[in-house]
């Protein structure tokens, strides 16, 4: 089952690159990494972490102009987007309010 979980963060992941407007693409990895995306020259690897932990992914990243590989654990999948929307630059935007009419 983990299989076709692991498609789906891709394709939702896919799908976000898509919605900031980002030219970029994600891709499968070897296995712990789920999704490998590939955006400007930065790399972000999204991992599924062995053994009992309290976090659903892990996200590291690396681009040209860092020295070393930064990461950051993710408990949601709201966490991962945040993680990897920062790692490639993205900004955050307007929040959307809905308010009766």
């Amino acid at each position: 089952m983990i299989a076709g979980q692991d498609t789906g963060v891709r394709e939702f992941l896919a799908d976000s690159l898509a919605l900031w407007r980002v030219d970029g693409s994600v891709e499968a990895g070897a296995l712990p990494v789920v999704a490998v995306i590939r955006v400007d020259g930065v790399t972000v690897w999204v991992e599924r972490p062995a053994g009992d932990v309290p976090w659903r992914w892990f996200a590291r990243w690396q681009s040209p102009d860092m020295q070393q590989e930064r990461s950051r654990p993710c408990a949601s999948l709201v966490g991962l987007l945040n993680a990897v929307r920062g790692a490639l630059g993205v900004e955050r935007g307007n929040a959307v309010k809905v308010v009766a009419a």
